[in-house]
């Protein structure tokens, strides 16, 4: 009677301990919930392999020595592991950190091989042909055919300055074709869901991981915004041209008036817009110009000058 009683005392005693204890893991974080977690597999592991050579200590010794020292570590462990937290969360926080650096980098490989999806802007543009002879274009050309589809119809335009652009756009495709290591690829790839052409290349370049390769400046900005890695060509043109500084004197030919009153506007051979104040009557004329300032805009940038004798 007496032994039954002792026996059903330690057993409520063990189950309010059991109880307590897991009223307080459920209070825990799961980082701490980890820490406590990592402390007993540590613990277990290190009683498994001493487990064979504990089991060969003669007498009784050899069937509940083991299991007492498994039961010693595993507790040792976690309250180790548990004043040692601190310590612990911080080695957690670095291997999260290299697995995020490793996962951004399988997430980009297909960046990493080199193909890129092409914007019709690109292909009308005409100068990714410029680019690809010079061989500094290594990435691999997705043609999708909605894109091929959509030059077709600005090619069928009745505007014959769409039209213009539509043909231009096809022969560049054809052309693309025939420069040394030009790889290129027309694409089945679709989303039907999705209807706006833009839209689209964003959605394929982010499924498939590839860059995309534009001229638009706000195709630029959402793709961008999506995460998408862009090759835009402006940007590039924009960052290979000449460095002008306020001072320099060129000569250049006023081509139409500015925006402003008075203004002319000409041009440099690699496209660079001069605004020229007071230029508005050397229309069609070639004048000798002194930059006076420059303006950094959204689009890149813009130099205005004064005609000097």
């Amino acid at each position: 009677m007496n032994n039954s009683i002792v026996f059903i005392a330690v057993v409520l005693v063990i189950m309010a301990i059991i109880f307590e204890l897991i009223e307080r893991v459920a209070k825990l974080s799961m980082r701490n919930f980890f820490i406590l977690l990592s402390g007993a597999f540590v613990g277990l592991m290190i009683g498994a392999l001493l487990t064979i050579p504990l089991s060969k200590t003669p007498g009784n010794y050899g069937e509940w020595l083991p299991i007492t020292i498994t039961v010693i570590l595993v507790f040792g462990f976690i309250t180790f592991f548990w004043q040692q937290r601190e310590a612990v969360n911080q080695w957690l926080d670095t291997i999260n950190k290299y697995l995020s650096y490793i996962k951004n980098l399988s997430g980009n490989v297909t960046h990493l091989s080199g193909e890129a999806v092409v914007d019709t802007s690109v292909l009308i543009d005409g100068r990714i042909l410029d680019i690809a002879k010079t061989g500094f274009l290594q990435y691999k050309i997705i043609i999708p055919r909605f894109i091929l589809q959509e030059l077709q119809n600005i090619a069928d335009s009745d505007d014959p300055d769409r039209r213009a652009k539509g043909r231009r756009g096809l022969d560049v495709v054809e052309k693309l074709k025939k420069p040394k290591g030009m790889k290129i690829e027309i694409s089945n790839d679709d989303i039907s869901e999705i209807e706006q052409v833009d839209a689209k290349l964003v959605a394929i370049a982010k499924k498939r991981n590839l860059s995309l390769l534009t001229t638009d400046f706000n195709l630029n900005k959402v793709a961008k915004a999506d995460n998408v890695n862009v090759l835009n060509i402006n940007e590039l043109s924009q960052s290979i041209r000449p460095v002008i500084l306020p001072g320099e004197e060129m000569e250049l030919k006023v081509i139409h008036e500015g925006k402003e009153k008075n203004q002319g506007v000409g041009y440099l051979p690699d496209g660079t817009m001069i605004v020229v104040e007071q230029g508005n009557k050397y229309l069609n004329k070639t004048v000798k110009v002194k930059i006076t300032r420059v303006l950094q805009t959204a689009a890149g940038k813009m130099f205005f000058s004064k005609k000097i004798d």
